[in-house]
């Protein structure tokens, strides 16, 4: 049982590693579309980085979702 629970804690612990590495790839990637997009535009253009933000958050959400709610604690 004891080991049950650290196998438990361990696979817990990994996927919420697992998901602060994924929000961080987002945040900096967004940050780095959205730099480019200022740079071609001078930001007076469509801001087409939101479809990207906006498709990958969903994702970001299903993430956090399955990790910290659904996940067994």
């Amino acid at each position: 049982m004891a080991k049950d629970k650290e196998t438990d804690d361990k696979l817990i612990a990994k996927e919420k590693n697992g998901f602060y590495i994924h929000f961080i790839i987002y945040i900096l990637v967004n940050i780095g579309i959205y730099a480019q997009w200022w740079y071609i535009t001078g930001g007076e253009d469509f801001v087409w980085p939101i479809t990207t933000t906006l498709g990958w958050g969903i994702g970001i959400i299903a993430h956090f979702l399955a990790v910290f709610v659904f996940l067994k604690k």
